[in-house]
């Protein structure tokens, strides 16, 4: 159990830990989950990406024709998925040919491939996507269907 002398101390450091206070230092907090892109809230990070995001949204909607506001937010969750997957694999790719390009760590490795780590959670974050990505086509198939029959 925690004693009350404890409990202050906590609570004295909980009012000096309240997180960034300027603009710039929210900004730079906000991009704290895009090491690998994956649980980013942030869907792209340039005027570039945007333009191919939004390319391949629409071509998402071209191609289920969402009619209800639930089916445009399923067809929008989709590209936002796909999307990150695509992140992950550039950031695979990224750390492979960071790995290659490391001369000291190609003279001290034998093969040039990601640590058992960086491939458990990549593949994890693949499989996850995956699923869901899955899920989001049936759910978005499934409304399509209910509609068609009514």
């Amino acid at each position: 159990m925690t004693s009350e002398r404890q409990i202050a101390a906590n609570r004295r450091n909980a009012q000096r830990s309240t997180g960034p206070r300027s603009p710039e230092g929210r900004e730079i907090s906000s991009r704290n989950s895009q090491r690998h892109g994956v649980l980013s809230q942030r869907v792209t990070t340039d005027i570039e990406e945007n333009e191919l995001y939004e390319r391949m949204l629409n071509g998402f909607m071209d191609e289920y024709g969402p009619r209800s506001e639930t089916e445009i937010l399923l067809v929008e969750r989709l590209a936002n998925l796909f999307w990150r997957e695509r992140r992950l694999i550039q950031t695979e790719r990224s750390q492979l040919s960071l790995q290659q390009s490391d001369i000291y760590a190609a003279s001290m490795a034998k093969d040039q491939s990601l640590t058992l780590t960086d491939q458990l959670l990549i593949g994890r974050y693949q499989t996850m996507l995956t699923n869901q990505i899955n899920i989001t086509i049936s759910q978005i198939e499934r409304l399509m269907q209910r509609e068609a029959a009514e």
